[in-house]
C-alpha cells in the first residue's frame, strides 16, 4: 500500500505550523490586487460622483438664469405696459383731434412734438388699430398720415435690416399701413427667403400693399413655387387686396399649372358665365384628384343640379377619389333633399290644382 504523506508546515520555535513561503506570497499577492481593484473602483465612483455634482450644479445654474430672465422679461413687460398706458393719455387730445376731422377735405397733421421711440410705437399700433377697422376715405387718411408721420418711411428702412426678426415685423407694418412703395422689397423677401410661416406673413403684406394685379401675381407665384399645397391660404392671402382679381383667376383657370388651376377653383367668386363653365367642366375630367373635386365643388355653388348630374356620371364611371370626398357627399345630399322637397311641393300642388279644376 502506498501512503501519501501530509505535506507539514515548518514549525517555529514555539512549536508552532507556519505556512510555506510560497502560500504566503500567495496570499499577498491576491491581497494586493484585491486591494488595487477596490482602489480603481472607488476612483471611478469618485470620478462619476464628480460629474454628476458638476452636472447638477451646472442644471442648478441655468435654472436661476432662466428664472432671472423671465423676472427681466416680465420686468420690461410692465415696464412698457406702463410706458404704453402713460403715452396713449398723452395722445388722447390727439386720437380726439384725429376722429373729429375725419371727414375733414383736409389731411391729417402729426403731432406737433417730437416723438420718442415708444411714443412712434404707440401711435403706430393705434393708426393701425384704425386702418384695420375702418374703409375708404377714413382709411385712406389714416394711411396718409402713417406716411406724414414718418412710420412707412421707418418700416421700409427696417425691411433691409439684418435681423430676421426685425425684416418681418416691418414687413407686417408696411402691409398694414398699405404702402404700395414697399412692394419690390417685399417681393424681393419673398423671392429669397425660405418657406416657413413667416413666409405668409410677407405674402399676405404683399397682397395689402398691392396697387396692380401684376404685384399679386408675382406674389403668387412666388407661394406656388414651393408646391407646398397652400392653396386655401393663397386664397385668403389674395382676399386681403383691394383689386378686383377676377381677371388674374380666370388667367389662372386657363393656366396649365395644376396649383394655379386649384387657386383659380377655390378662389373663384365671380358670377359662372358659359365662357366659365366650359373651363370648369374640362377640369372635371382632370387627372388630378384635387383638381377635380374643386371642380364639382364650384359647380355645386352655381348649378347645383348639373353638379349632381356629373357626380352621377363619375359613380358610373367609379371615380371614387371625388364621389367618396366628405364635403361633396354632403353637397350631393343637400341637392337629393332640396330636389324631392321641391318635387313633392310640385306634385301637393299639382294635385290641389287638379282638385280645384275638379270642383
Amino acid at each position: 500500500m502506498f501512503f501519501i504523506k501530509k505535506k507539514e508546515g515548518r514549525k517555529n520555535q514555539a512549536g508552532n505550523t507556519v505556512a510555506p513561503a510560497n502560500f504566503t506570497s500567495n496570499m499577498d499577492r491576491n491581497a494586493r490586487k484585491k486591494f488595487t481593484k477596490i482602489g480603481e473602483e472607488r476612483s471611478i465612483l469618485q470620478a462619476n460622483l464628480s460629474e454628476v455634482v458638476a452636472i447638477i450644479c451646472l442644471l442648478f445654474v441655468i435654472i436661476i438664469l432662466f428664472f432671472l430672465a423671465i423676472l427681466v422679461i416680465k420686468s420690461r413687460n410692465l415696464w412698457m405696459e406702463r410706458k404704453t398706458n402713460v403715452y396713449l393719455g398723452q395722445f388722447q387730445d390727439y386720437f380726439t383731434y384725429i376722429q373729429s376731422h375725419m371727414d375733414s377735405p383736409e389731411r391729417l397733421k402729426p403731432p406737433y412734438w417730437q416723438l420718442n421711440r415708444l411714443e412712434l410705437r404707440v401711435l403706430q399700433q393705434k393708426l393701425i388699430e384704425w386702418i384695420e377697422s375702418l374703409t375708404g376715405s377714413h382709411q385712406k387718411k389714416i394711411i396718409a398720415l402713417c406716411e406724414d408721420t414718418g412710420l412707412v418711411n421707418q418700416n421700409i428702412q427696417r425691411l433691409y435690416s439684418r435681423s430676421h426678426w426685425k425684416r418681418i415685423d416691418a414687413a407686417y407694418h408696411v402691409g398694414s399701413m398699405r404702402s404700395g412703395e414697399a412692394v419690390p422689397r417685399l417681393l424681393q423677401l419673398l423671392h429669397t427667403k425660405k418657406l416657413d410661416p413667416t413666409h405668409f406673413i410677407i405674402a399676405r403684406s404683399i397682397a395689402k400693399c398691392a396697387k396692380n394685379l401684376d404685384d399679386v401675381r408675382n406674389m403668387l407665384l412666388l407661394l406656388v413655387k414651393h408646391r407646398k399645397s397652400n392653396y386655401h391660404l393663397a386664397v385668403d392671402i389674395m382676399k386681403e387686396t383691394e383689386l378686383d382679381c377676377t381677371p388674374l383667376l380666370l388667367e389662372c383657370l386657363r393656366s396649365t399649372d395644376k396649383d394655379l388651376i386649384k387657386i383659380a377653383l377655390i378662389g373663384w367668386t365671380a358670377p359662372l358665365t358659359a365662357e366659365i363653365a366650359v373651363l370648369v367642366y374640362r377640369q372635371i375630367v382632370s387627372e388630378d384628384r384635387e383638381v377635380r373635386i374643386q371642380a364639382v365643388k364650384l359647380l355645386f355653388k352655381y348649378d347645383p343640379e348639373l353638379a349632381a348630374e356629373w357626380i352621377e356620371s363619375l359613380m358610373r364611371a367609379n371615380d371614387t377619389e371625388v364621389c367618396q370626398d366628405a364635403e361633396i357627399v354632403e353637397m350631393y345630399s343637400m341637392n337629393q333633399m332640396r330636389y324631392k322637397k321641391r318635387m313633392n311641393e310640385e306634385e301637393q300642388l299639382d294635385k290641389k290644382n287638379r282638385y280645384v279644376h275638379a270642383v
